[in-house]
């Protein structure tokens, strides 16, 4: 059985990896198709009862900054990991 320290350490390690991967597809040229579907932003409605949410607004509401102040740190490799170091501590 797992203990909380275990949970705690693998939830930490994979936030670490989700957001090291987000920064390595920002510092990509704008053509590349992982920046493209990262930036991309659906159109349309959603059907009744589906949260508005997408996998970009749940980035920003964990990071607790703007797209923009992101793509911004990312573009400073030290800056990107003191980042991911302080949000994964």
């Amino acid at each position: 059985m797992e203990s909380k320290r275990t949970r705690r350490y693998k939830c930490r390690n994979k936030k670490k990896r989700k957001f090291r991967w987000i920064g390595h597809t920002l510092r990509k040229e704008d053509k590349e198709i992982p920046k493209a579907a990262l930036l991309w932003n659906p159109q349309g409605n959603r059907k009744r009862g589906r949260p508005r949410n997408s996998w970009r607004r749940s980035v920003i509401k964990e990071a607790g900054r703007s797209w923009n102040e992101l793509s911004f740190l990312a573009a400073d490799r030290q800056k990107w990991k003191g980042f991911i170091d302080n949000l994964c501590s």
